[in-house]
């Protein structure tokens, strides 16, 4: 499947040092201007023209159904990597250098009491010429309170200064804030500034969510169908260009970094791994991220075209319904699940050198980890090596014998199971059937089934399934709380259905201490003092290797093919930290929009 669409709705990241507006106050010191970078160790392709085309792939819906609302399903390219090139944002995340690089930004930092004023740079025009302000930023964040976006989570009303200033008010500190201002993605008030304005009457009604009225604007921005898509960005969509097959970008004179980025044109080829495949092999993409299969992998190395693996924080995971598969409330099953399925040999089947397993089942990417948890806690984490030996004696510790026909049984029920998993999702559907035959040859039957993600998705939402997978981990940013939603609410508490069900108060079995999982993700992003938070989120982690709520298989990493041979020069040497920024913070569209990567 394409890399994680950018969706901003538990979001995220960066962990503020003393306050959240103190530390945003630094900003301007550690964010590095738009016309910077901080790629080292040389380039490859040869020297940079201007000029020439850019080829990439990515799926998209053609119209009627697909639309430029950049709030509602099924916008063409309206996630995903290349939003970046019209929906910019205000800033980018560089995860090696930990820091922020303002866009449409230009400084940020406190003002008086629980105010945070944002700067925008001047003289940027949308692709309709009209002027960009901080009535877009305005709009952007107001339509996100009618979408309940995270950010009024932690702020309660803005208020434009002028044409470049807007200012926050913050009810409520949180050191994930920075991310949700500086990362969401742009819209114009020319488009939505009308609904805009009935947010705001909504508001001054004391209307809630929950109420008719806001309910019936919702539904309206929903509706939404704009026939251009403005784009404030260095390029913008030819929309006489968008085929079944592919869609142009041009050049957005006005618009953000139009100056400074060195191709003419950016065509994006449209489709899944199997349409855009062949035309990474045959040349005709430059880079992609849609995650290639094995044999394909090896394709392009045999072709000379180099490959990107950046960690993308995420994988499949094993999830049990806590009332359809009640054996595995004992956690000693879950346990010998994990002893018995070999996880790097599941990962190494599926991708090669793409897939990684963790040595930590903490619930978080092992990229990370030592950031937030020091080493004395990491040592106590259990690492559930590959170990038929000690599944097996988990079973017997649980009360399992196995059978003459080598499944266990307890009081004379077999342990048989059926795992649910997306099967046009080809790397989860490898990961699954691994786990099947694994945990079938150890002595627990499973058979697995394949449904589409369409199905599958909103079927285990509403808790039709017992034993399932999906993804644990997210590379929504370098804070684990994210990753933490994601394995504990995401199929759990968040759907109306129930999800797997899975109790967030728990007991631990080696201190029959008492969790709150719930309260834990809470306190891991709440406040800004980051000593408390990595209490937290060790706390949190301890108690998840523990009892095992998910059981993560391993981790991806891409497998971005880059062609330096074809059209692109200029892409910095694999050494470089730019390539530990995965596809939510695209190291690609970052190179681009910087004027890093040019033509041949």
């Amino acid at each position: 499947m394409a890399g994680d669409k950018l969706r901003y709705t538990a979001n995220r990241r960066r962990f503020l040092r003393d306050s959240t507006l103190a530390s945003i106050g630094l900003i301007a010191a550690a964010c590095a201007p738009g016309t910077s970078g901080t790629t080292t160790g040389g380039t490859t392709g040869g020297a940079v023209k201007k000029g020439g085309e850019f080829h990439g792939g990515w799926p998209y819906v053609l119209p009627p159904a697909g639309h430029w609302n950049g709030y509602a399903p099924n916008g063409i390219l309206t996630t995903g990597i290349y939003r970046h090139l019209w929906m910019t944002t205000l800033g980018m995340y560089l995860w090696n250098d930990k820091k922020f690089e303002y866009w449409l930004a230009e400084s940020s930092g406190p003002k008086s009491g629980d105010n945070y004023e944002l700067k925008l740079r001047s003289g940027i025009k949308w692709s309709d010429g009209t002027a960009f302000t901080a009535k877009d930023v305005y709009t952007t964040f107001n339509i996100g309170r009618l979408e309940n976006f995270t950010i009024w989570q932690y702020v309660d009303k803005m208020n434009i200064v002028d044409d470049q200033t807007i200012n926050f008010h913050f009810s409520r500190q949180s050191s994930l804030a920075e991310r949700l201002l500086l990362r969401e993605p742009t819209r114009p008030d020319s488009v939505y500034g009308a609904l805009s304005k009935k947010t705001d009457a909504l508001i001054a009604a004391g209307k809630k969510a929950a109420d008719q009225e806001w309910k019936d604007v919702r539904t309206e921005l929903a509706n939404l169908k704009p026939t251009t898509p403005l784009s404030v960005g260095p390029y913008k969509i030819d929309t006489a260009s968008v085929t079944e097959s592919q869609l142009t970008f041009v050049k957005n004179p006005g618009g953000y970094a139009a100056d400074r980025v060195n191709f003419d044109k950016v065509v994006v080829y449209q489709g899944e791994t199997n349409q855009i495949s062949p035309l990474v092999l045959s040349g005709d993409v430059d880079y992609a991220t849609h995650g290639f299969t094995l044999a394909v992998d090896k394709a392009m190395k045999d072709a000379g075209i180099r490959v990107a693996r950046p960690p993308l924080y995420t994988g499949p995971a094993l999830y049990f319904h806590w009332e359809k598969a009640p054996e595995f409330q004992d956690v000693r099953l879950r346990y010998a699940v994990a002893h018995a399925i070999n996880k790097q040999e599941s990962a190494a089947i599926t991708y090669g050198d793409s897939g990684k397993a963790q040595k930590y089942m903490a619930g978080f990417s092992d990229n990370i980890i030592a950031d937030w948890i020091g080493s004395g806690d990491l040592s106590k984490l259990k690492e559930y090596e590959f170990s038929v030996a000690k599944a097996d004696q988990f079973m017997k510790d649980a009360g399992y014998a196995k059978g003459s026909d080598g499944i266990y049984a307890k009081g004379g029920k077999k342990l048989e199971l059926e795992l649910v998993f997306p099967s046009d999702f080809a790397d989860w559907a490898s990961a699954a059937t691994h786990a099947a035959e694994s945990l079938t040859k150890f002595g627990i039957k499973v058979t697995p089934r394949g449904l589409v993600n369409s199905t599958q998705q909103p079927e285990i939402n509403d808790g039709k399934h017992a034993f399932f997978v999906r993804a644990w981990g997210a590379n929504t940013g370098p804070h684990p709380q994210y990753s933490f939603i994601q394995d504990l609410r995401t199929h759990n508490t968040t759907p109306a259905g129930g999800g797997m069900k899975y109790p967030l108060k728990q007991k631990l079995p080696s201190t029959g201490k008492d969790i709150d999982f719930d309260e834990l993700i809470n306190r891991t992003g709440d406040g800004t003092d980051e000593a408390k938070q990595k209490a937290a989120v060790t706390e949190l982690a301890l108690a998840f290797n523990e009892l095992l709520p998910i059981i993560p298989l391993w981790q991806r990493f891409g497998n971005n093919p880059i062609n330096d041979v074809k059209r692109v020069a200029g892409w910095p040497a694999e050494s470089d930290g730019i390539y530990k920024n995965p596809d939510g913070d695209s190291f690609a569209m970052t190179l681009l929009i910087r004027g890093t990567i040019g033509s041949k």
